[in-house]
């Protein structure tokens, strides 16, 4: 099997994982504020990935180093951020209309990456003017004057970051291994979380447990798995076309949201949706051109 056709493979698993766990982080919402919950599942799946990790350095014999663990530490930061963003607005917003919003990550990684030096085809600047309206009909109510909810807000502001992540997940993931990026990312992440939850939130032993089955998916599966599966796949595959496959999250999200949660759109929501899809893809279609581009060129 190609190494481009196996990342592809895996980073599609991942957008299944992910979608699911949207679904898994409305209900651990219930029951946990934001950065706890986060620090919950950070921990887990730090936890899942230090034995693995250890284990690759000693059969490699290659033990972290400070030059390696920094990278992780950033992107940690960066996922932070973005992780917390994504969990205050998911609570309120519900599954599918969470995954859409943050869909936007995927029109935003090619126009970020001009700043990384990476060539951006005109597909993208149209893809944005399709995203914008998509947002409108998920965010704004018939018959109402624009306006962002704080939740909505939150969720969009998120989506920068999350393709921030990308770009850099691309960018350090040629230098460190896997295993080692996203355990340290985790753990920093997890701290992060932990320090700040312990001064701003409420921490109650018994809500930790109520939210343990939908922690332990994030953690396990989507934290643990789900981003080694990414930083592994972005490793044969370019980080426009694996924000497209990424972006498939999306369509997960409202299918958990529908059989896990019961949540449905209305005709609005559901244009948006078909809207930010539409934008995703184009802003993709032409990235994939200038993917082969630069290969045939080289």
């Amino acid at each position: 099997m190609k190494h481009e056709t196996r990342a592809g493979l895996l980073l599609f698993l991942t957008a299944v994982i992910w979608g699911f766990a949207m679904a898994a982080q409305r209900e651990g919402s219930r029951y946990l504020s934001p950065m706890t919950f986060n620090a919950f599942r950070f921990t887990l799946g730090a936890a899942a990935l230090w034995p693995m990790m250890l284990r690759e350095n000693r059969k490699q014999k290659a033990p972290l180093t400070l030059r390696e663990a920094l990278p992780g530490v950033g992107l940690g930061a960066v996922l932070f951020i973005a992780s917390l963003l994504q969990q205050m607005g998911v609570g309120a917003s519900g599954a599918g209309k969470a995954g859409f919003l943050t869909a936007l990550y995927v029109v935003l990684v090619p126009l970020l990456g001009l700043a990384f030096g990476r060539r951006t085809h005109p597909s993208a600047w149209m893809a944005l003017g399709l995203a914008l309206p998509a947002l409108y009909l998920l965010c704004v109510p018939a018959g109402e004057r624009f306006s962002l909810e704080p939740n909505d807000s939150a969720l969009l502001i998120g989506a920068v970051f999350w393709a921030l992540h990308i770009l850099l997940t691309d960018r350090f993931g040629e230098r460190v291994s896997a295993l080692k990026l996203c355990a340290v990312q985790f753990t920093a992440g997890a701290v992060l979380n932990w320090v700040l939850a312990l001064l701003l939130e409420e921490i109650s032993p018994e809500n930790l447990l109520r939210a343990f089955v939908p922690a332990a998916y994030c953690g396990f599966l989507s934290t643990g798995l789900g981003y080694y599966l990414q930083t592994v796949g972005q490793k044969h595959c370019p980080p426009a076309v694996a924000a497209l496959l990424l972006s498939l999250e999306s369509v997960f999200c409202v299918i958990a949201g529908a059989l896990l949660l019961g949540e449905r759109m209305d005709a609005r929501g559901y244009a948006g949706c078909a809207l930010m899809l539409l934008a995703v893809a184009l802003a993709q279609a032409g990235n994939m051109r200038e993917s082969r581009k630069e290969k045939n060129h080289v």
